[in-house]
């Protein structure tokens, strides 16, 4: 019975294997929605006289000198075209569906690891601010936040600057403690990352140098303070002295 379980357990780490060194010989590749993806297979000696493109498993394009002139699926078609000298497939305008595993086959023998394309989203334009609302200049802490609908963006980097400082990598959303480095800086930036692209957002504004600064609805003597939430826009309330 160990034995036969021993045997089992070297079976299952052998395919363990063979799916991560699969995996491992694919080409990542991100592609930004309407961009044109280009696929070049690795040379092969002698002429070609076949070659069959897949998106998972399904024929993308397929031609043969003697028995196949070039031909691609309806989905492709008006936006794939493949140079039959070399095996190159360019595909324009490519869409979320397109993502996918693609695998070339030439003169009838698959090619080892293929080209894992995932097509994405730009990052929008991220909006700084700060959160909760009931933040006030009395707390301890906040969370300022980089915000903005990511949804199909693949995966997203944040970073974060102080005034004119220099960019530094986070989380969406950072703890921003109240203390004097933090009063001594005017506005805060957030940037989203992806692999097709980058932006920036408008610098987050803190009225008299600081969010926690005298900037937070509160009675002072007889004044009421100044009230500011920004984000790009400033607004402010006032109230008439008592």
């Amino acid at each position: 019975m160990e034995g036969r379980s021993a045997v089992w357990l070297l079976a299952a780490l052998l395919l363990l294997e063979a799916l991560i060194s699969a995996e491992a010989q694919n080409t990542l590749r991100y592609l930004e929605v309407g961009g044109k993806l280009v696929l070049r297979p690795e040379p092969v000696s002698g002429g070609i006289t076949s070659i069959t493109w897949k998106l998972k498993g399904g024929i993308v394009g397929e031609w043969n000198k003697e028995t196949l002139p070039l031909e691609f699926s309806p989905a492709f078609q008006g936006r794939a075209s493949m140079d039959t000298t070399t095996g190159v497939l360019e595909i324009s305008n490519m869409m979320k569906n397109h993502s996918g595993l693609y695998t070339v086959e030439i003169n009838d023998r698959v090619q080892e690891g293929g080209y894992d394309v995932e097509v994405i989203k730009q990052v929008p334009e991220p909006e700084a601010f700060m959160r909760p609302p009931t933040c006030t200049q009395s707390s301890e802490s906040c969370f300022l936040s980089c915000d903005g609908d990511i949804t199909e963006a693949g995966p997203v980097t944040f970073y974060f600057k102080k005034g004119g400082g220099g960019w530094e990598e986070g989380e969406q959303n950072i703890k921003i403690i109240n203390d004097e480095d933090t009063r001594a800086v005017a506005t805060f930036s957030c940037r989203m990352k992806n692999p097709v692209g980058e932006k920036d957002s408008e610098p987050y504004l803190f009225c008299k140098l600081s969010y926690f600064q005298s900037c937070i609805t509160g009675v002072h003597g007889e004044n009421v303070s100044v009230y500011c939430h920004i984000s790009v826009r400033l607004v402010l309330f006032f109230t008439q002295k008592n």
